[in-house]
């Protein structure tokens, strides 16, 4: 029998810290691992799976057209991207809105402030300290600190300012062509953004002829109990960039364009060989119809109830984010509560503030996946209580 573990180590290049097992198959909230061991996911693989592991929606979409047209180029028209460029629009957008597709997360980041210096014939970009667009060079640029230090060659012309600044943000938004940043900081540890803070950056934006740019990689697509950031805080940008869900797993990235920036874009602007393929658009419809039938939005928006309303442990000192978006904030480092949890066969992640546990799981999770989590934690924290 092949050692798949010891096969990875050797043939893939070390850039990830993995969890000590290897995976075989999922279907919903649950994975196993090749030794038919079942883990309740409440990660979802980066936020990746929002309505489940494997689901059929997509499975079945994709074997569909991958027996019609497996691949063609964004030099035809192709009936499967506008479907999924409408189904985005119409959920995530308003009327008149247009999309481009690319391939990730980074992807999208780095074309959504291409199209902000193509739109306002500016150079500088500000983005918000403590956020995470990418590990392209324009993107890694625009992220926080600790991961673009000791990097040379990095995408130029991107001051960063802190986050929740308003102040900050006047000042560098003067010749500015965007504003960059998530409404819920993940990676940095689910922090998160107020109304006040977003509209003053819409307001600040509109004034300096620059465009406010959310980086919705997270937060979109139903994740905070509404369809998108813009939804849910109630400050319009002028760009919105999507990946991770988009697809369920299938690569695929977006910029969305308000009408007005949309009008401003001209042919030969941007190009994506693969963005926007086939298999990926179907993916793209299938995920957002998923979304919308089986009331996911709301489900993510009611999960978030419940958590707040039932995670009374003295041990967690405030839980950030919104929807199925969220950080479990401790009064100890997360760690040795993470790897307790995945003794329980329960896996969440972590964040740059080390002392935050995140949720991410998929957006079809119950009150009984939730239920498990609490009970586990009970146990953990009643243990840790009766050792000290």
């Amino acid at each position: 029998m092949v050692d798949s573990l010891a096969l990875e180590n050797e043939y893939v290049l070390p850039t990830y810290e993995k969890f000590p097992f290897v995976l075989d198959r999922g279907e919903g909230c649950w994975v196993w691992d090749e030794e038919g061991n079942k883990y309740l996911d409440l990660y979802g693989g980066h936020a990746v799976a929002a309505i489940g592991h494997s689901p059929a929606e997509i499975t079945a979409a994709i074997t569909k057209q991958s027996a019609k047209l497996l691949f063609y180029s964004n030099l035809v028209y192709l009936k499967v991207r506008a479907e999924a460029a409408k189904a985005l629009v119409d959920f995530c957008g308003e009327k008149g809105s247009q999309v481009f597709f690319c391939n990730s997360g980074a992807e999208a980041n780095e074309n959504a402030m291409r199209i902000a210096r193509c739109v306002t014939g500016k150079a500088k970009i500000v983005a918000a300290e403590g956020g995470f667009h990418g590990r392209t060079a324009g993107a890694v640029a625009a992220t926080g600190y600790k991961y673009r230090k000791n990097m040379a060659g990095l995408g130029c012309d991107i001051v960063h300012v802190p986050f929740g600044d308003l102040s900050s943000a006047e000042t560098a938004l003067k010749d500015a062509a965007a504003f960059l940043l998530e409404p819920i900081q993940s990676v940095q540890g689910c922090t998160t953004a107020t109304g006040e803070y977003l509209n003053g950056l819409a307001a600040l934006c509109k004034q300096n002829g620059s465009l406010l740019i959310y980086d919705e990689v997270q937060t979109g697509l139903g994740r905070v109990g509404a369809p998108s950031a813009r939804h849910a805080f109630g400050a319009r940008p002028d760009l919105q960039t999507f990946a991770k869900a988009l697809a369920s797993g299938v690569p695929a990235g977006a910029v969305l364009a308000t009408p007005e920036v949309s009008a401003k874009v001209k042919p030969g602007a941007l190009g994506s060989t693969f963005g926007g393929g086939p298999l990926a658009s179907v993916a793209i419809s299938a995920t957002i119809k998923a979304i919308v039938d089986k009331k996911l939005t709301e489900n993510a928006a009611e999960m978030e109830e419940l958590i707040r309303a039932t995670f009374n442990f003295p041990q967690i000192k405030e839980i950030r984010g919104k929807g199925l978006l969220l950080g479990l904030v401790l009064d100890r480092p997360s760690k040795p509560i993470r790897d307790a949890l995945l003794k329980k066969k329960i896996i969440v992640g972590g964040a740059d503030d080390i002392h935050v546990i995140r949720l991410l799981p998929p957006l079809t999770v119950g009150p009984a996946e939730i239920g498990l989590l609490r009970g586990a934690l009970e146990e953990i924290f009643s243990a840790e209580t009766v050792a000290a």
